[in-house]
């Protein structure tokens, strides 16, 4: 059975999660919490302007950029996305060493075995009228025990449980191998908790 973990930003990298971004064309507007994108949306190609002297990382999940590299070993996984060329100058008129792709995962997954992990449901009197989340997974306030579902082939999606991206030990290990940068990793085991208020 495989291991899955949540990916966030590593903070070893030097880069900072919010940074001056003007991106031309401009992206269209979506919220990846409620549905993916659609292809059909997005420009052929991007150029964005970033407030930053350097850039050097494969993957910032949150401003929806990959290396060209990280995309390659995507290919070769079991996952569903939006890759695009995307040209990222620098304060200053630099262009990064790595060529870059606005990348945007539309795997989306169930995760969570609901019939023997421990969780909490957000009170509905905190969230949108019902009408509004109809169709919508439910909203979790804690999971104090996270045991993930059998039969998951994605090894990189959106979690419709925890609102992140996740990926499989599979996944993982081709992300290491190759020494890529930008992810750290949490596995989801007896000791993962999740708290969606921190």
């Amino acid at each position: 059975m495989k291991d899955f973990y949540v990916i966030s930003v590593s903070e070893n990298e030097g880069i900072p999660l919010f940074f001056e971004e003007v991106w031309k064309p401009t992206l269209p507007e979506f919220n990846q919490v409620v549905k993916n994108p659609e292809r059909s949306r997005f420009a052929d190609s991007y150029e964005m302007k970033a407030g930053l002297d350097r850039f050097e990382v494969d993957v910032v999940f949150e401003r929806y950029i990959a290396s060209s590299e990280f995309v390659r070993m995507c290919e070769s996984q079991n996952c569903s996305f939006i890759d695009i060329p995307l040209k990222i100058v620098l304060l200053g008129g630099a262009e990064t060493e790595k060529e870059y792709r606005f990348f945007c995962v539309l795997s989306r997954c169930s995760l969570l075995d609901s019939e023997i992990s421990v969780f909490t449901l957000m009170d509905e009197r905190l969230l949108r009228p019902s009408e509004e989340r109809e169709g919508m997974s439910p909203v979790y306030d804690r999971i104090d025990r996270f045991v993930p579902r059998k039969g998951v082939l994605e090894d990189l999606f959106y979690c419709e449980e925890l609102k992140q991206v996740v990926c499989s030990s599979l996944f993982k290990a081709a992300y290491d191998e190759k020494g890529l940068a930008g992810l750290e990793f949490q596995k989801i085991d007896d000791d993962f908790v999740y708290a969606s208020w921190g």
